[in-house]
């Protein structure tokens, strides 16, 4: 199948070769090629219709006439010939550039292709059968003309910025462009829009356009000039651009969005905007009259093409009625001034302020009464007069001591939760105004801190116990006492066992040595207030044992090993530990004992698929508490898992699996009735010798053991004074008669009721 004409032509441009519309293989026609330097060119040579029967033999390529061919294709058959060496290039220009593609659109490829190879080229075909044909090209090799060189003024225009230019003056500018076959045409465009086509030559080889505009008008400010030069529809123009900049008058001066009123004492910001000017204007303020104009201080911003000038004003009174003017010029435009200006309508909201009702002070006392006025000037009047203490609004409750009358506050037998600063707001139809806070301070009698009340301290027989005593109080100068209180006796702690601590408080040692010791320590404080009127109350109780643990849960279990987490009970008033014990389920016999700070235990080398008893038990010095009881298993071995499960299988599968299961029934009875007996002998043996035959402890010993006396450690302050003057009022505190300890180790304390009195005759 001979290929078309109108794929030749479509091949040819995708190859940036041209063809001339010329008759499409025509013998005895010469068809013109075009091809750009430094591209490939494409020459296509006739096959026409070839018979079924017949074949290309030989392809021949001449050039300008020569009777030698500069390119020869063999493609005889029965010639061992390796593809690539049927192509013969003969012409030394073409080495290397030079190769002809067989098929269906047969063609010559020059690539790249240069100025010589233009030039008139003739192919011929010879076939097996049909007669030879020729095809004649002519090829015209086109060279791009050079880029564009601007000039402007006699200077070279290299940098792509021209001027700055003066709004109104003229501008000539020349494109010149080098090389090009054939010549060039030169156009300047504005972009996009045409401002000039017409080009001369100056030479041969140099084509020129010279645009001329004589009057610059805005339009032409950031415009981009383009010189544009072609001479083939193949390749990109080639271009040059400058983009003009000028120099710009004032365009408009305007205020933007003046006030139509203005607050007194209240700072407004006024922007005046001014566009079109380049370079940046001088933009100035003034404030007054035609006769007296003050000038005000403005912050300037420019942006493209627009700049917003912005004053601050602090409106007055005497503002009212003055003109607020804003003037823009440019420097290089003297004479094109630009004004806008608005008039001042100043208003004002109230200004509060407040103030203590005559002969009362800032710092008063708990219970007495406290006044308030609050001034306020305003245009129009105040409708509302509001009141606050740290931001709440306070309202009127007479019930409450509370009275809320016109622009006064009076506040009755005031306490010391209303200390704080206090303002006053007043309102009126131009807005809300608040007074700057009025701090009033409340000077009241110690009182105990939060959480410093009623604390019930355990502690074992010589164990020292350090109590810290904390108050509340304004002044915060307080001096403290203590006083201690029991079934037996009440007495004042002398200075030596009281302590001031670093933050201003108050510390005590006490040291229970026998059980008439417990009982109640009152702390006192007194400031030149007053004193307190209830005391810090600190019960000292005796230690037991332990709380049992709560929540044990087994968390984790291997082939040998259990993980177990308790929640700790009461320590009993004494540094406590837990004890976890494993036992064998079935034979009772001890496995794992481990002893841990927290109620946290890691109890490992177990035996893999057994069931486990673990007890869990909290310790201090005075006993154990109750123990916890939990089941659990080991998994069993992987090869132990699989050897049962063929062993079921084979089992009940084949005839002797009844058999063994009879067996192995029978294993486990005497191993179970083996345990039962070890297990009563076992009992018997702990039985004579008094110990629990599952924990092993040793129930001999009754009650409990009070730990030795220690010297108790002064803590580190300095000696508190005793006030002699101030009156305690002592409650006592009773103790339940002392009972024996129990055999079972429980402290008796952990069942002793206390009851507190208020005594008739309290101590000086």
């Amino acid at each position: 199948m001979l290929p078309s004409p109108a794929r030749l032509l479509a091949l040819a441009c995708c190859l940036g070769v041209t063809l001339t519309p010329a008759v499409a293989y025509r013998k005895g026609v010469w068809r013109r090629v075009e091809a750009v330097a430094g591209r490939e060119a494409v020459l296509p040579c006739e096959v026409g219709n070839v018979e079924a029967s017949d074949m290309v033999y030989v392809v021949l390529w001449y050039r300008n006439g020569d009777k030698e061919p500069i390119y020869s294709y063999d493609n005889r058959p029965g010639r061992l010939q390796a593809a690539e060496e049927r192509h013969l290039v003969k012409s030394r220009l073409l080495q290397g550039r030079a190769t002809f593609r067989p098929g269906h659109l047969p063609a010559l490829h020059i690539k790249p292709v240069g100025s010589s190879d233009q030039a008139n080229y003739t192919c011929r075909v010879d076939f097996r059968i049909a007669t030879s044909r020729r095809t004649h090209l002519s090829l015209h090799v086109v060279v791009p003309p050079e880029p564009p060189v601007l000039r402007a003024g006699g200077q070279r225009a290299t940098d792509g910025v021209l001027g700055p230019l003066q709004e109104g003056g003229a501008l000539e500018i020349t494109c010149s462009v080098a090389g090009g076959d054939p010549p060039p045409s030169v156009v300047w465009r504005r972009d996009g829009e045409v401002l000039d086509s017409t080009s001369e030559s100056r030479s041969p080889a140099l084509t020129v356009n010279q645009l001329s505009i004589l009057r610059l008008t805005r339009v032409y400010h950031n415009a981009r000039l383009t010189c544009l030069a072609s001479n083939n529809n193949v390749t990109s123009s080639a271009r040059a651009s400058v983009t003009v900049k000028m120099n710009l008058r004032p365009l408009v001066t305007r205020i933007e969005a003046p006030p139509k009123w203005l607050r007194v004492g209240r700072e407004i910001e006024i922007s005046c905007v001014v566009a079109g000017s380049r370079p940046h204007p001088n933009v100035t303020w003034t404030l007054g009259t035609l006769t007296s104009l003050t000038p005000l201080p403005a912050k300037t911003e420019h942006g493209v093409n627009v700049s917003t000038s912005c004053v601050k004003v602090v409106a007055s009174r005497r503002h009212h009625g003055q003109r607020l003017t804003c003037t823009a010029v440019n420097p290089l435009f003297p004479g094109a001034r630009l004004s806008d200006s608005t008039l001042l309508n100043v208003t004002y909201p109230p200004v509060a302020t407040m103030e203590l009702g005559r002969g009362v002070s800032s710092i008063v006392k708990e219970g007495e009464d406290v006044y308030f006025n609050c001034n306020v000037d305003s245009n129009p009047p105040t409708y509302k007069i509001s009141w606050f203490r740290r931001s709440q609004a306070i309202l009127h409750r007479p019930a409450q001591g509370i009275l809320l009358s016109g622009n006064s506050l009076a506040l009755r037998g005031i306490t010391r939760h209303q200390a704080g600063p206090y303002t006053c707001s007043a309102s009126n139809v131009e807005g809300d105004a608040h007074s700057p806070p009025l701090t009033l301070h409340v000077n009241y009698a110690p009182v105990c801190a939060a959480g410093g009340a009623g604390q019930v301290l355990a502690a074992g027989l010589g164990q020292q116990v350090n109590v810290t005593c904390q108050v509340e109080a304004a002044p915060s100068a307080v001096r403290y006492s203590w006083v201690f209180n029991s079934s037996l006796t009440s007495h004042r702690l002398p200075g030596d066992q009281v302590f001031i601590t670093p933050d201003g408080g108050s510390a005590v040692q006490f040291v229970a040595r026998t059980h008439q010791d417990y009982g109640t320590l009152q702390c006192w404080a007194q400031n030149h207030v007053g004193k307190m009127t209830q005391p810090c109350l600190f019960h000292v109780v005796p230690a037991g044992r332990p709380e049992q643990p709560a929540r044990c849960l087994v968390v984790n279990k291997t082939y040998n090993s259990l993980a177990v987490e308790c929640t700790p009970g009461f320590d009993g008033g004494l540094q406590q530990v837990f004890i976890a014990k494993v036992f064998e389920a079935v034979t009772g016999r001890g496995q794992v004992n481990v002893t841990s700070e927290f109620p946290t235990f890691t109890l490992e080398g177990l035996t893999p698929g057994l069931d486990y008893i673990i007890q869990v038990t909290a310790r201090n010095k005075l006993g154990s508490s109750d123990p916890v009881k939990l089941e659990a298993l080991t998994y069993k071995m992987a090869e132990n898992r699989m050897r049962d499960e063929q062993g079921s299988e084979s089992g009940g599968g084949g005839p002797g699996g009844g058999l063994l299961l009879v067996s192995l029934l029978v294993a486990a009875a005497v191993v179970t009735v083996a345990a039962a007996a070890g297990l009563a002998g076992r009992c018997l043996w702990a039985r004579r010798h008094d110990r629990d035959p599952i924990t092993g402890e040793n129930r001999s010993t009754k009650g409990y053991l009070a730990p030795p006396e220690r010297r108790s450690e002064r803590l580190s302050g300095a000696d508190a004074t005793d006030d002699d003057n101030v009156h305690f009022e002592v409650p006592t505190i009773s103790l339940e008669a002392h009972r024996e300890p129990r055999t079972e180790g429980k402290s008796p304390w952990n069942s002793g009721s206390f009851a507190l009195s208020q005594p008739q005759n309290p101590p000086v």
